[in-house]
């Protein structure tokens, strides 16, 4: 398995483990509800934006210290939080999901 996907899954998964469903407030603008096999699942897509940011950021400390393969590791993770938040969107707008 790829590292990328490994980050995929992990990142999902942390995902779906930070927002219980009992504890999930109701979706605003910068969240989306979807539904899952134990109830609504709230996601907190403005939150998610900002960890990907902050990911970013951290990517280019690395780099401009020398750090290349830490960097890039931190871009892997930035890139499978993003494709997350598209898959979220995407579920958001369609009926299939």
């Amino acid at each position: 398995m790829s590292a990328l996907a490994v980050s995929t899954v992990v990142a999902g998964g942390l995902l779906l483990a930070a927002a219980p469903a009992q504890a999930a407030p109701a979706a605003t603008q910068s969240g989306v509800q979807a539904v899952a096999a134990g109830g609504a699942v709230t996601v907190n897509i403005q939150e998610l934006r900002n960890q990907v940011a902050k990911l970013r950021q951290q990517a280019a400390t690395l780099r401009h210290v020398g750090l290349y393969a830490e960097a890039d590791k931190v871009d892997a993770r930035a890139r499978a939080i993003e494709a997350q938040i598209k898959r979220y969107l995407d579920c958001e707008r369609s009926v299939r999901c």
